[in-house]
């Protein structure tokens, strides 16, 4: 089921990839012949964006694979990974954009057929508006880091196709060369804005950290109201990709039997699992508690 979601997840990124190259293609193009940085810059940064949607996909494929004497715990990272280096990329055009855009504010030109250019940056938009829809509900369906960072990228793309249709207009009808590079500016503010706050939850989930203190607490109550347990404590968890996994330590009686023990162990397993798809493995160390009256004995002297 869960290999099937990441699937469904590649798949969209793969398409949002052969979009956005021929967006990206159209932006470029037109942006040159009309001397318009900011259509350029949307049409680089569409390019951009393409390239975090093969990332993504490709590290979605990667997650797929089973576990293996090497990757004992799957390749789920892969995922988190490609959500990384992605936003690295992010920001190397980001700043590439942020220069041409400052050069063009020194030595301004005015945008020819105007029309056209601004025709281009508001299908974009259209374009980019849907897709980011689409993407949203992906990411929350699947509960994937990399597809929420390809959805936040199509975020940027509809702000940065309207600023460049606005960046566009200003200069067409209010005879400001400048806007269109401010424009550009502003783009390349969006890429690194994205760009940082992707490469940071991705830095925490790779270094495993894990902001998941809620469904601690979840898990905690869950576990402690199956019958004969006695104390819950040392809840650990980890993100592999869009999933969780994690250990915890449970006291029952020390004179229930094996069997018993492991019959809550998995009961508690079942009901984590139940309740949280996105737990995928759960491991519970069973300890004993003594009575105090037994506790009190005194130990036979063989």
């Amino acid at each position: 089921m869960k290999s099937t979601e990441l699937y469904k997840g590649g798949a969209v990124a793969e398409r949002s990839f052969i979009i956005l190259v021929i967006v990206g293609i159209v932006e470029v193009i037109v942006g040159i012949f009309s001397l318009s940085i900011a259509l350029v810059a949307d049409g680089v940064q569409s390019f951009a964006d393409a390239v975090v949607s093969l990332i993504v996909w490709i590290g979605l494929r990667l997650s797929k694979k089973a576990p293996d004497g090497k990757f004992h715990f799957g390749y789920y990272r892969f995922e988190t990974l490609s959500s990384f280096l992605a936003a690295f990329v992010m920001g190397i055009l980001g700043a590439l954009i942020l220069y041409e855009s400052y050069q063009q504010i020194l030595n301004p030109t005015q945008i020819i057929n105007a029309e056209a250019a601004m025709t281009v940056a508001l299908i974009a938009t259209t374009i980019a508006f849907i897709i980011l829809i689409f993407k949203i509900r992906i990411a929350k369906k699947y509960e994937s880091l990399a597809l929420k960072t390809d959805a936040f990228n199509s975020t940027k793309d509809v702000l940065t196709s309207l600023t460049a249709f606005l960046g566009i207009a200003l200069s067409r009808y209010l005879g400001l060369a400048q806007t269109d590079a401010i424009a550009g500016i502003i783009i390349a503010l969006f890429v690194f804005t994205v760009s940082y706050s992707v490469i940071k939850e991705s830095s925490l989930v790779l270094i495993d950290a894990c902001t998941c203190g809620d469904i601690i607490d979840d898990i905690k109550n869950i576990a402690e109201n199956i019958k004969h347990v006695q104390e819950v404590h040392d809840i650990r968890m980890r993100k592999l990709g869009p999933y969780l996994m994690g250990d915890m330590h449970v006291v029952v009686d020390g004179q229930m039997s094996v069997k018993e023990a492991d019959e809550i162990a998995n009961r508690i397993e079942e009901q984590v699992k139940k309740e949280f798809d996105e737990v995928t493995e759960i491991k519970i160390r069973i300890e004993p508690h003594m009575s105090k009256k037994r506790e009190a004995e005194p130990k036979s002297v063989p």
